[in-house]
């Protein structure tokens, strides 16, 4: 991400990426007393280093605390590492915009409650990295960032999946469940910017 000595990235952020870990490290199969840290030692998520790690952030999140730009692109890069990178970056996005991204009223027309939703993220992702990350071009959802800070630090762009699991759980909270996000250009493949779509009119998987 450069270096930037300047506090900007909340703490949630960082917090979202361990949880997000834990929770794709977790075997749907478990037993129900089973202590996956000594069953399953070898899966980061669930060593003991990173429960330390959530209980630091936590306390750092209670504490209205930030990060700098390059203390995060840290986070990046532990996880950018796993094979599954592109799953753990989605989960943490869907998980950020659950308890940042205000749900809108579901009574209100379809087409005002995309319009809403729109300006929620874009806010909710100013407020979470502490500047403007990307914003929203014609169409119903366009999603636009260019010099991307993630691609930056993840050249195989899997650490964009964060914003399609946010914008794609932002949608289906507030306009309807099924609509599908999907990156459809991203700086990696050379493209101008990194971007998102999703078609409105119609639904996709579940």
């Amino acid at each position: 991400m450069g270096r930037d000595d300047k506090r900007q990235v909340a703490a949630e952020v960082a917090l979202a990426l361990l949880e997000a870990m834990r929770t794709t490290d977790l075997p749907a199969d478990r037993l129900k007393d089973e202590d996956v840290r000594l069953t399953m030692p070898r899966r980061l998520g669930l060593s003991a280093v990173v429960d330390r790690q959530i209980a630091l952030f936590r306390e750092r999140v209670r504490q209205g605390l930030r990060m700098t730009a390059d203390e995060f692109a840290e986070f990046i890069r532990l996880v950018m590492r796993r094979p599954d990178a592109a799953e753990v970056f989605f989960t943490m996005g869907s998980q950020l915009a659950g308890r940042k991204v205000r749900r809108v009223t579901r009574w209100l027309p379809r087409v005002l409650r995309l319009y809403l939703t729109r300006k929620r993220i874009t806010t909710a992702l100013r407020k979470l990295f502490g500047r403007r990350l990307g914003g929203f071009g014609s169409g119903s959802f366009t999603f636009e960032m260019s010099a991307s800070p993630l691609v930056q630090v993840d050249p195989n762009g899997d650490a964009c999946e964060m914003i399609t699991g946010f914008c794609q759980r932002a949608l289906q909270e507030s306009v309807g469940g099924g609509l599908v996000v999907a990156k459809r250009q991203c700086e990696t493949r050379g493209d101008r910017a990194c971007r998102w779509t999703v078609d409105v009119s119609t639904r996709g998987k579940a």
